[in-house]
């Protein structure tokens, strides 16, 4: 993996639209640069033949108003006195040449041996059909643009080669260029340090929207209330949220479905469950009468005493139906859930009024602690485990439970901790089974209900038995999530 694929998308994003800004200030420094060369290039070639062009008329005047006609013999005689003031006026230096290449005349106080005759190559293309010649030369750090032109006299013959020896001065020039570039870099700088900024705003909230939207598709589960994700902008990301909403749609109605056939499932269960538990007591019952029917004798002396000993037993089955039916009515009648925002310490505290306040201890005074909730759920998890708690002490024991509520960053934790006999290593898989009770005349509904409630709010439930004595069951619940919308 290379270093860009190891940066975050916000990362790149920033980057690339840095680097785009210096990209185009960089192609529009160059086009610059370049733009300058060629507008200076053209400027003196320019000037060059505006001051070639007056030179040549002045020059054919001069030899069109001396009183002899103009030869290759006199052209000296007649420019040898006005060749310095030509020069002058024009600003550049002028040197005339025979047709041969010998240097006849000069302007300037000084020449190089090589410039005192005409290159040879240059006289071999120089005629009256090509008059004109331009040579580029450097000499230590000028740069001079020569031109070679043939002179005529007034019949339109050649008499002479005038050259005009153009020295590049662009120092002006320069001095426009090297300002222009200074104010150039401050307004790259300037643009430079805004785009950054303007990008990593850009990145950041691109980036940002994702990653909301990341925590809200982390948040969706299968079965729960979920809410489709709300998007006010009108860009890629919308295409997204868009897929995700109809998704969240059909997983709504799969949703509903599963829980019709979880409901479904669970009645059968349970009339299964009721099925099993009611023939416990109705089997006894069943042999008590029949052994009654044979062996009472109403004349016998304790034949009272046997009817209310019949009588106690079927009164003891009796309850343990009733109990039965109790518990089943608890797991069935479950009405819909109906969540709110509830204080967990205030619904805690008043699920514990049933209980004398002796035999538990619980903080109603410490923080409070809200999260999404059915308050008559909570009444019934509470409890039912408080009351196993107390009913898992032996009876020459005063029961004494503990609860403490411990909040973290995404979860809370409910401690219900009894001082009872604890949980035997053999049974404690079984112990949030439907049809496993530890009482003789339990139904086991209790536990699973509770586990069953815990789950549906994507919690958990869990026991582990005390060091000293008694058992702590824990139950660990999500807090309330931030609000879905972008």
């Amino acid at each position: 993996m290379n270093i860009i694929d190891r940066l975050t998308l916000r990362m790149r994003i920033f980057i690339a639209l840095v680097v785009m800004i210096l990209f185009t200030a960089t192609i529009i420094g160059l086009l610059t640069f370049f733009h300058f060369q060629q507008t200076t290039k053209v400027y003196h070639e320019n000037r060059l033949a505006r001051k070639e062009k007056t030179i040549i008329e002045t020059l054919d005047y001069a030899i069109t108003d001396y009183p002899e006609e103009g030869t290759e013999e006199n052209i000296k005689d007649i420019l040898e006195h006005k060749l310095f003031e030509f020069a002058d006026i024009n600003d550049i230096p002028i040197n005339i040449y025979d047709l041969s290449g010998k240097l006849l005349l000069t302007s300037e106080a000084k020449i190089s041996d090589q410039r005192r005759e005409v290159p040879s190559y240059i006289l071999e293309r120089i005629n009256p059909s090509n008059d004109r010649f331009e040579v580029r030369r450097t000499e230590g750090d000028n740069t001079f643009l020569t031109t070679y032109s043939l002179i005529y006299n007034i019949f339109q013959q050649p008499i002479a080669i005038v050259s005009l020896p153009y020295l590049h001065d662009d120092s002006f020039l320069k001095e426009e260029l090297y300002a222009l570039l200074e104010l150039f870099l401050g307004v790259v700088i300037g643009v430079l340090v805004i785009g950054a900024l303007v990008s990593w705003w850009i990145s950041k909230s691109i980036t940002g929207r994702l990653n909301e939207i990341a925590e809200i598709l982390q948040s969706t589960h299968m079965i729960k209330g979920n809410k489709p994700i709300e998007y006010q902008f009108n860009d890629e990301v919308k295409v997204l949220i868009e897929s995700y909403n109809s998704m969240l749609c059909e997983l709504n109605e799969q949703s509903e479905q599963l829980l019709k056939i979880e409901r479904e499932e669970t009645w059968r269960e349970a009339a299964r469950q009721v099925a099993h538990e009611l023939k416990n007591p109705l089997t006894p019952m069943r042999l008590q009468m029949q052994s009654f029917q044979r062996r009472f004798d109403p004349t016998a002396p304790d034949a009272n005493e046997k009817v209310a000993e019949l009588a106690k037993g079927i009164i003891k089955q009796i309850d343990t139906l009733s109990g039965i039916a109790e518990a089943f009515s608890d797991f069935t009648r479950m009405p819909l859930r109906k969540d709110e925002d509830i204080n967990l310490i205030e619904e805690i505290d008043t699920s514990l009024d049933i209980f004398d306040d002796e035999l538990i201890e619980f903080d109603s005074s410490q923080e409070p602690v809200y999260i999404q909730f059915d308050p008559n759920y909570l009444v019934r998890v509470i409890t039912n485990l408080v009351k196993n708690a107390i009913q898992s002490v032996p009876a020459r024991v005063k029961p004494e439970v503990k609860i403490d509520v411990v909040k973290s960053k995404k979860v809370v934790e409910i401690f219900i901790k009894d001082n009872g006999v604890g949980i035997p290593d053999d049974i404690a898989e079984k112990l949030f089974e439907p049809k496993f009770t530890t009482k003789s005349s339990g139904s086991g509904l209790g536990l699973p209900m509770v586990n069953k409630i815990i789950k549906d709010y994507d919690g958990s439930i869990r026991f582990r038995n005390n060091p000293d004595k008694g058992t702590t069951f824990i139950i660990t619940l999500p807090l309330n999530l931030e609000d879905e919308d972008i």
